[in-house]
């Protein structure tokens, strides 16, 4: 239990409709995707990064644990409050800040769904590729805490690989500013690439500032099935030792394409042992001679089963 007169400090920082402390509030904030469970002391949503440094300060002078969220939808445990404390959601610092697309970057508030975000910048042509699993619902500064990835990291990265710069809070409650909008900063420690993946436990991240690419004219979507895990397995290093680097690789074994079948009676055959969804992207033209290759490829490590 926080002590009162410290509640009355951060109500006094954020308002009171912004703290919490009743134990049905806590409870929904106690547990992440991981489905593990630790009741906070308090939840807090601060609305502005001044906000979250002087709580930062109060939490440093009284020695209180303080754990950054956003969606909740991690699966290390990283916004877990373990020991009480404070749950500091960041939800409402949910702004697309600008879009550039003179420079292809973008500065955001870290509790922007990530699908959001990725619908608004492809309506400006522009593209950003990380898609974790729980893009529809994920907030991009917990992608940054986790350096998330998805399935097209294949060919294009995870998250810490379009993170140019960002805006932290540390522990203390001082503000940092780490990287910058430029491609060729070269000069002292890279803080951005250590802060991606910290999960929280190095500062709150407040602002990002992304890398964005144009958006790829076409994609095309391939699945393959194989009558072994062998062949799908040397499948995929066949095709990239062809020097060709699809946008996403997605693996299924036949258990999974079992459970697949039985909820969505799509036709797959009981002798397929393991599936291949093979995507690629790019100019029109490239993509279909990429693909057409790609069967090429792997038609003979099927084993005799079909593909489209």
């Amino acid at each position: 239990m926080l002590e009162s007169r410290i509640l009355e400090q951060i109500i006094t920082i954020v308002g009171s409709e912004n703290v919490a402390t009743e134990r049905q509030d806590l409870l929904c904030y106690g547990y992440d995707a991981t489905q593990m469970e630790f009741l906070p002391d308090a939840v807090v949503h601060p609305g502005n990064v001044d906000e979250i440094s002087q709580i930062m300060k109060l939490a440093n002078a009284e020695n209180i644990h303080v754990f950054p969220r956003g969606a909740g939808s991690g699966f290390t445990g990283g916004a877990l409050p373990k020991g009480g404390g404070i749950v500091l959601v960041v939800t409402r610092l949910n702004r697309i800040l600008r879009i550039d697309t003179e420079n292809l970057i973008a500065e955001v508030e870290p509790g922007v769904v990530t699908e959001q975000f990725q619908m608004e910048v492809e309506k400006l042509g522009l593209f950003y590729p990380p898609d974790p699993a729980s893009l529809k619902f994920s907030t991009l500064g917990g992608n940054v805490a986790e350096n998330a990835g998805g399935p097209r990291c294949v060919k294009y990265g995870v998250t810490r690989d379009f993170v140019m710069g960002l805006e932290v809070v540390l522990p203390t409650g001082d503000i940092i500013r780490t990287g910058g909008e430029t491609y060729k900063g070269v000069v002292g420690y890279d803080l951005t690439r250590l802060l991606c993946g910290s999960e929280g436990t190095l500062g709150i991240i407040t602002k990002i500032i992304f890398k964005l690419l144009p958006l790829p004219e076409a994609k095309k979507t391939m699945l393959t099935i194989f009558d072994s895990i062998d062949g799908a397995a040397r499948a995929v290093s066949t095709i990239i030792g062809n020097k060709i680097i699809p946008t996403t690789l997605e693996f299924m074994d036949h258990a999974t394409l079992q459970c697949v079948e039985k909820r969505f009676s799509l036709g797959i055959p009981d002798s397929g042992r393991a599936v291949l969804i093979i995507e690629v992207d790019g100019d029109r033209e490239l993509i279909e001679k990429q693909a057409a290759r790609i069967q090429e490829l792997v038609r003979p490590l099927a084993g005799g089963m079909q593909g489209s």
